[in-house]
């Protein structure tokens, strides 16, 4: 496939942009412990992180007669206390603006509950660079190709051209990489986020950034020279 310049950028929040962990971490132990289920080791806990709210909370055991419970739990828990537990990766606002300043359109595609998103959003203001931000609805399940789906089509909402061969999706798990390649995007994985030993193997993104400085030369060389999707 031929190289061509991007146009789009698409990226997943938690373990991407930001480390939502701390606050994901307390809300999962609360809401496992409230049900009285085995609660495991944070590292567990954590490399479970990335999937819709309620796969997370199946993997971690909750059964499929108590996830609705555990989904309300959950959320409680963490509009109380998880959201403010978090931080933006250092570097990426700067790198937001710096693309948007090379003519690309963004759009922010996250897992996350679309209240807690956008409310992170407004929080750490992220908001207002993003041109397009879809997230899980509050009352479904979340499938992260039906949210890059919508990130599309609220960015041609808008007046973005979005065409598969011109547009990136980057993100810390393989729901990332899997949706971006589903949908014929080129894919970047990123080394900081919350993916297990080996992912990253298995979910063949097209490349790996391992810093923020990393992502921008890619993106920024690929604004220019080409990010092809693997064939």
């Amino acid at each position: 496939m031929v190289d061509v310049p991007i146009t789009v950028a698409l990226f997943d929040l938690d373990g991407t942009v930001w480390d939502s962990a701390p606050g994901i971490l307390d809300a999962t132990t609360y809401t496992l412990a409230a049900l009285g289920l085995r609660v495991p080791a944070p590292e567990v806990i954590r490399s479970h992180l990335g999937p819709p709210l309620r796969q997370m909370l199946a993997e971690l055991g909750v059964p499929a007669d108590s996830l609705d419970d555990a989904r309300d739990l959950y959320r409680s828990r963490y509009r109380e206390v998880g959201e403010y537990e978090a931080f933006v990766f250092a570097g990426m606002p700067e790198l937001l603006d710096e693309l948007r300043g090379h003519g690309l359109a963004l759009g922010a595609a996250t897992s996350k509950g679309d209240e807690a998103a956008r409310r992170m959003l407004d929080a750490f203001t992220l908001a207002g660079r993003f041109d397009a931000i879809a997230a899980a609805p509050m009352d479904a399940l979340g499938d992260k190709v039906a949210i890059v789906r919508d990130a599309v089509a609220k960015l041609r909402g808008a007046g973005h051209d979005v065409e598969p061969h011109r547009t990136v999706m980057i993100g810390d798990r393989r729901y990332d990489i899997e949706a971006g390649r589903r949908l014929g995007f080129a894919t970047i994985a990123v080394s900081w986020g919350y993916a297990p030993p080996g992912e990253f193997e298995r979910a063949r993104p097209d490349h790996v950034a391992e810093s923020v400085a990393a992502l921008r030369a890619l993106l920024l060389g690929g604004a220019s020279s080409g990010l092809s999707p693997r064939g």
